[in-house]
């Protein structure tokens, strides 16, 4: 299986309770909200069951995409998890760049940084510092 994440490419092999990313044999348990890799413990605090989907893991936002070709399928950015917007570091008609951090959501006490996941231009820009979202809320949209 393909897969990508963040804009890399991973090629994935499951057999049995290991797991073969580009070559490489991992060990990986898979608990109800955690993923043990290689013995180090992941919590997942998000998942968003749509393609490309979004996922918390440790506190930082991933893209994960069974397809590479993130940029053609992705449209808009949305709230991982129900919080308070507390920086907005882009503008309407703006260009991003891939990786760039563009808010800042805090959610239980925790600041969660929500990087663009493709290069683009934000074509409308849905919320301001000090709002309230819920997961799974529009925050931009992309052209």
């Amino acid at each position: 299986m393909r897969i990508n994440v963040n804009g890399n490419d991973y090629n994935i092999t499951i057999i049995g309770r290991k797991v073969r990313a580009n070559g490489k044999e991992i060990a990986v348990v898979l608990g109800e909200n955690e993923i043990t890799i290689d013995g180090k413990k992941f919590y997942l605090d998000y998942m968003e069951d749509e393609e490309p989907s979004l996922m918390i893991v440790n506190g930082m936002a991933y893209i994960v995409s069974k397809s590479s070709d993130i940029a053609g399928s992705m449209k808009q950015i949305k709230a991982p998890i129900s919080g308070r917007i507390i920086e907005v570091l882009v503008k309407d008609g703006e260009d991003i760049k891939k990786g760039q951090l563009i808010f800042v959501l805090e959610a239980m006490k925790m600041q969660n940084h929500i990087n663009s996941p493709i290069t683009a231009k934000i074509s409308d820009l849905k919320v301001q510092i000090g709002q309230s979202v819920k997961t799974g809320e529009v925050l931009a949209t992309f052209v």
